[in-house]
């Protein structure tokens, strides 16, 4: 059995009006990449999710984001290593943004949409990613 690495994560659904924030990811993990995803990323040290939240969102596009709320947690594996399973635990946050604007960190994404969350399950999300619009959005 593979050892297990944690990973904790904050993610953002960045609201438009009834629109969702969307990202391609660029990524050299070829199960990741050109997928789609919710900005967000690694809580780090020390560092609260709230405030990790507030700061991938910014870094990842560019917005500043305001009335975030944690609207729940989820946890997913991922099998994609030979060595390791990858659990990331997931805190998801729902927010607005004080501009539509997106400026994207172009190593980090391809392109970025704004979409409604149903129509966002067409896209060619992450699993988990899926996982936490049918958990939390619809």
């Amino acid at each position: 059995m593979k050892p297990i690495k944690d990973l904790p994560i904050a993610v953002a659904f960045v609201w438009r009006g009834e629109e969702i924030l969307l990202l391609q990811r660029k990524d050299k993990t070829p199960a990741w990449d050109k997928k789609w995803e919710f900005p967000g990323g690694k809580i780090d040290d020390g560092e609260k999710p709230a405030e990790t939240v507030v700061r991938e969102v910014l870094e990842e596009t560019g917005l500043t984001i305001f009335d975030t709320k944690l609207i729940g947690n989820h946890t997913h594996d991922w099998d994609v290593f030979t060595d390791k399973i990858l659990r990331v635990h997931l805190h998801c946050f729902s927010c607005q943004a004080n501009d539509n604007r997106v400026i994207l960190e172009t190593d980090k994404a391809y392109t970025h949409v704004w979409v409604n969350p149903k129509k966002a399950l067409e896209f060619d999300l992450l699993e988990a990613n899926a996982d936490i619009i049918r958990k939390f959005v619809l």
